[in-house]
Parts: structure tokens; sequence; C-alpha cells
């Protein structure tokens, strides 16, 4: 059995450097999204913290999306509408929606590390893909 030749070892080289930007591509999508919902579940979280704090009919601004605004006054904040995924919605204690939003934080931000860390060593790779790479093709036209 003969071993590769140097452009063969190259090509497969370009081609596993290229599956790698691809999964460069992907992680980088899902870091996006994952830094998305942590603020979301940041802003959540403290404006429950906040609110649970006002007294009754206190007027606030409640955001209607597109930097729109209509006024409004705090009600019963004792229970809250908390999306638990698939479109569904539970009422629970301030408290309990505090721990359940605590807890989907706590999930983000784990795998947001995690892709952290696969990001890191794709990179790494690829820089060692590359100097290879570089190595054959300088090779292949002669130079050393």
């Amino acid at each position: 059995m003969t071993s590769p030749s140097k452009e063969e070892q190259l090509n497969r080289i370009l081609y596993e450097y290229q599956l790698m930007e691809s999964s460069v591509q992907i992680l980088q999508q899902r870091y996006q999204i994952l830094s998305s919902a942590s603020t979301d579940l940041q802003i959540s979280q403290q404006t429950l913290q906040d609110m649970k704090n006002l007294p009754h009919d206190n007027p606030i601004l409640i955001p209607i999306g597109g930097g729109t605004f209509v006024r409004g006054k705090t009600g019963d904040l004792n229970l809250v509408v908390v999306g638990i995924g698939a479109d569904i919605s539970v009422e629970m204690k301030v408290e309990d929606a505090l721990k359940e939003i605590a807890n989907r934080l706590d999930e983000v931000l784990k795998t947001k590390t995690s892709v952290e860390e696969q990001l890191g060593q794709i990179v790494q790779q690829m820089e060692i893909y590359q100097n290879v790479a570089n190595r054959l093709s300088a090779e292949l036209q002669g130079v050393s």
C-alpha cells in the first residue's frame, strides 16, 4: 500500500479545513442565538426583581415592540405568566418564576461556554491544518 502523495494530502487537508469552516459558522450562529437568549432571560430576571417590590397601581410603560410603549399600572404581582416552551405558558408565583428563569439562564450560559470551547478547539485545529497546508503547498511548488 502506497502512502498518499503530497497533492492528495493537501487536497484532504483543504477538504477537512472547509468542513471545519462550516462547523465554525454553525457554532457562531448557535452562539449568537444563545447570547440573545441569555440577554432575554437576564432582562426578564431583572424586570421581575424590580417589579416585585412596586406598589399596586404604580404607573409603568409596557413595551409592545418597535420602540413603542403603552401606559399601564401594576396590578397583582403575586402571580406572573411564564412561557415554558412550545407556545405554552403557565401562571406561577414570582419567586417560582425567578427560580425558573435562573435555572434556564444557568443552562443557557453553560451551553454558551461549551460552544465557546468548541469554537476555540476548532480554530486551533484550523491553524494547524493551515500550517500543514502551507508547508505542503510550498513543497509542491518546489520551495523549501
